[in-house]
C-alpha cells in the first residue's frame, strides 16, 4: 500500500474552511470610510449609494444591507429613549422593537434598538441607531431582508460593526 503525507489533505481542508467561513462575506477586508449625510460609516468597498433615494443611503448588493442617514435635531437624543419611542415604533409597524444596550462597540452615550418590519421586498430586520451631542444628531437605520440574514449573506455581527464605526461630523460637513 502506498502511503502519502496528510499535509496536502489537511492544508486543503483548512484553506476550504477558511473559503466558507468568509463566502458570504464579500470584501470583509476592503473597507472605506462612507459619508452619508451627517454621519461617517465604515463599511465594504462594495457599499455604493443609492440613487433617488429620499434620505441619504448607501447598500451591499450582495447581502441587501441597507444603511439610511436622518439627520435630528439634538432635542431628539432624549426624546429618542424609552418606551415611548418604542411604541412610536410601534405606530410605524415596527414589531418586536427592543433596546440592545451594550451591543455595540462605542464609547458614547446613544441609543440602540434592534426591531422587525415589511419592506418593499418583504420582512426585515431593522437596527436602529441614535447618535449625537448638543450640537447634532442622527439616526442611522440598517436593515436586511430576513432572507439575506437566514441565508448567511448578511449578519447582525456585520451590520453592528458598521454601526460601531459611526461617527457624527462637524455642522456643515454633510454630503448627501
Amino acid at each position: 500500500m502506498l502511503r502519502t503525507s496528510p499535509l496536502p489533505i489537511i492544508a486543503t481542508l483548512f484553506f476550504a474552511a477558511i473559503a466558507l467561513a468568509f463566502a458570504g462575506v464579500p470584501s470583509a477586508f476592503a473597507l472605506k470610510k462612507a459619508v452619508v449625510g451627517p454621519v461617517t460609516l465604515e463599511v465594504p468597498d462594495d457599499f455604493k449609494e443609492v440613487a433617488g433615494a429620499e434620505t441619504p443611503t448607501i447598500r451591499q448588493d450582495a447581502s441587501g444591507i441597507t444603511v439610511e442617514v436622518s439627520e435630528l435635531p439634538p432635542e431628539a437624543l432624549e426624546e429618542f429613549r424609552g418606551q415611548p419611542f418604542l411604541d412610536f415604533l410601534a405606530s410605524l409597524k415596527y414589531t418586536n422593537a427592543a433596546y440592545a444596550t451594550g451591543a455595540l462597540n462605542r464609547r458614547d452615550t446613544y441609543s440602540y434598538v434592534l426591531a422587525d418590519a415589511v419592506g418593499a421586498k418583504g420582512p426585515e430586520s431593522r437596527f436602529l441607531l441614535i447618535i449625537g451631542d448638543s450640537k447634532r444628531a442622527a439616526i442611522i437605520t440598517a436593515y436586511a431582508p430576513k432572507s439575506e440574514i437566514d441565508n448567511g449573506h448578511a449578519t447582525r455581527a456585520a451590520i453592528e460593526a458598521i454601526l460601531s464605526s459611526a461617527a457624527i461630523l462637524p455642522a456643515g460637513a454633510a454630503k448627501r
